[in-house]
């Protein structure tokens, strides 16, 4: 059993895998201020409320060094096993970036994670939508060429509620039409429909400049905005989860 945990800037995803098998998966808010001691309450709740068995291993993908200190210490008081950490060299990928030690982890193995996937071309486009969204380039067999970071949608739409005086937190569904007849239809316009169209461009150029790629969608907004995006080839929630399990299989 594996816990296979990736500790984002906004929430952290947690998973338990049987073998290659996702038998849990929960997500928590990602809060610098917490301490060992309350992380080890949320995960030993969180493992009897579905009454799981302990994990024998644990694996981290983390961009929030505080949180990810007092996460691995949990799981280690918890259950008795050590909470490695992954960083560039543990992915076996060959990072061709200007310096490989600013890449992300969670980039890193989602590209580990798209690789799972067969693509015509050996090429791979993955768009994570996050606290920021990232579009990552990489090429089989182990290759991670680049990428963009733009404003994630929910980030964006917090800017606005907090620095204008009249425009309102909205929830992040497609409007009825691009042209809004009122202010929530208006943000919804401008913050879903220009988001896709962002990322459509986004897709587009990629694909100008490292010829066709299957393209990956992963993140909490990638199933909203799927219907909207005829670029994504796949939308896998859980693709982060799944290259921390292939980085773990591949150590033995």
């Amino acid at each position: 059993m594996l816990l296979a945990v990736d500790i984002g800037n906004t929430s952290t995803a947690l998973g338990l895998f049987s073998g290659e098998e996702l038998v849990a998966h929960f997500r928590i808010h990602t809060d610098r201020m917490r301490m060992e001691s309350e992380y080890r309450v949320i995960l030993k709740n969180l493992f009897a409320l579905e009454d799981l068995p302990p994990p024998k291993a644990a694996l981290l993908a983390s961009v929030v060094p505080p949180v990810e200190r007092e996460m691995k210490r949990a799981i280690e008081k918890l259950f008795g096993v050590e909470a490695r950490v992954v960083e560039a060299a543990d992915t076996g990928l060959e990072v061709l970036i200007d310096n490989p030690k600013e890449a992300g982890a969670d980039r890193l193995v989602n590209a580990v994670g798209a690789l799972a996937y067969p693509s015509p071309t050996g090429r791979y486009i993955v768009v994570d939508f996050g606290t920021a969204t990232t579009f990552d380039l990489v090429e089989a067999p182990n290759r991670y060429l680049g990428g963009a970071i733009a404003i994630g949608p929910q980030t964006a739409a917090d800017a606005l509620a907090q620095r204008t005086a009249k425009l309102p937190r909205i929830d992040l569904t497609p409007p009825k039409a691009a042209v809004g007849k009122n202010t929530l239809e208006a943000l919804r316009s401008g913050l879903v429909l220009g988001y896709a169209a962002l990322v459509e461009g986004m897709v587009h150029r990629f694909k100008e400049e490292a010829g066709e790629a299957l393209v990956i969608a992963t993140g909490g907004f990638a199933e909203t905005i799927r219907p909207l995006c005829p670029c994504f080839d796949v939308v896998d929630e859980d693709l982060t989860l799944k290259g921390l399990l292939r980085i773990h299989l591949a150590r033995g």
